[in-house]
């Protein structure tokens, strides 16, 4: 008796665990728009026509980011939709929210800490790194406990740490906006709301929030991936990462590389960066797709043009433009089989020799052909 309630406890005390994670993240998101209608909302009121431009030029950088990041950062396919509205969802409510209450606390601590022109100059390169990029990355963590679905390797980890430094980085950037009117007095509400803009999408936007988060969150889809390498090295590797994030945030926020000339070479460093990290996650996780490509093809659960075509979104298309009607629907529901298939091997969690359920199913989808 006892032998066969406890697998069902263990599966329950699973679920609730994911269900927990999930309603923290809509809790302190909810808690973060509280926080953020509080402190901006009287602004939006007294200068309509600048809130309305900035929610405008804001909700298409937002689209072009999100396009860039699920068509670009992610080999193979696209992340889930879930996964990409629950990132920019913390990143833009949650994150933010809890940026705008510690970073007034870590600044006051610096105040105190540092004489008062230091601590004018330094404050946001030493609270920033700090609360900003924990806050940014605990969306990660939480995205991985939500669902084994969604983090699964440091491909997975990249994309949706991009995305929840995208939202976060949309948000700051409208808060940036309304108090950037504030501070000139509300003489050129317009103007102060375009300039801020300007400089915070258009010159440095393509190293800011979105370049740190994606860098820690490869290093927490490297964690939590059943890659074959020790705990000892998985975990340092994320810490490593999450150091470079804050690393790459301080250079960003410090008094450094002053002037024009340093604007521009920060978000460039950062980009780098970035760049660099992707490189190395994405050949790792090609060169993990061929190798399970090729076991699937001598397995019989792929064929060799299958195989081929499944690697690339190209490829993919042209493959179904040979079918027509119905036929094109029941391959395109084969792909999404072998692709399931294919994305849960890759990461190492599911071994060849445990692949047989996901290798009939897709038999099943072909047998339907």
């Amino acid at each position: 008796m006892t032998a066969a309630v406890q697998p069902a406890v263990l599966h329950r005390a699973s679920v609730d665990f994911r269900s927990v994670a999930f309603w923290a993240m809509i809790a302190v998101s909810a808690f973060g728009l509280w926080t953020l209608k509080k402190n901006f909302v009287p602004a939006m009121a007294a200068f309509p026509p600048s809130a309305a431009l900035n929610t405008a030029v804001l909700c298409l950088s937002l689209a072009v980011g999100m396009w860039l990041a699920r068509r670009i950062l992610r080999p193979v396919q696209a992340p889930r939709w879930s996964g990409t509205w629950l990132a920019l969802m913390w990143g833009g409510l949650a994150a933010c929210g809890l940026a705008v209450v510690l970073n007034g606390r870590l600044g006051s601590v610096w105040s105190q800490a540092l004489d008062l022109e230091a601590a004018g100059k330094w404050s946001a390169a030493l609270t920033a790194p700090i609360d900003e990029e924990l806050a940014k990355v605990a969306g990660v963590v939480l995205l991985a406990a939500v669902s084994t679905h969604l983090v699964r390797s440091a491909a997975d980890g990249l994309v949706y740490g991009a995305l929840v430094g995208l939202g976060f980085q949309v948000v700051e950037n409208f808060t940036y906006g309304l108090n950037e009117i504030v501070t000139s007095g509300g003489v050129d509400p317009f103007a102060a709301t375009f300039q801020t803009l300007w400089v915070r999408i258009v010159l440095t936007g393509i190293g800011s929030h979105w370049a740190m988060s994606a860098v820690a969150g490869a290093g927490i889809g490297y964690l939590v991936s059943a890659s074959g390498r020790s705990a000892a090295r998985r975990i340092w590797t994320a810490l490593g990462c999450l150091l470079l994030a804050m690393a790459m945030h301080f250079v960003f926020d410090s008094p450094l590389l002053g002037g024009v000339a340093g604007t521009l070479a920060k978000p460039v460093l950062n980009f780098v960066i970035v760049m660099a990290v992707f490189i190395v996650v994405r050949r790792g996780f090609r060169a993990r797709w061929a190798v399970v490509s090729a076991e699937e093809v001598a397995a019989g659960a792929l064929t060799e043009d299958e195989a081929g075509s499944l690697s690339r979104r190209r490829s993919r298309r042209r493959y179904l433009r040979a079918f027509h009607g119905r036929e094109r629907e029941a391959q395109a529901r084969l792909q999404r089989q072998q692709l399931a298939l294919l994305e849960e091997r890759v990461p190492e969690r599911l071994p060849a020799a445990a692949a047989g359920p996901w290798r009939d199913a897709v038999a099943a989808a072909r047998a339907l052909n």
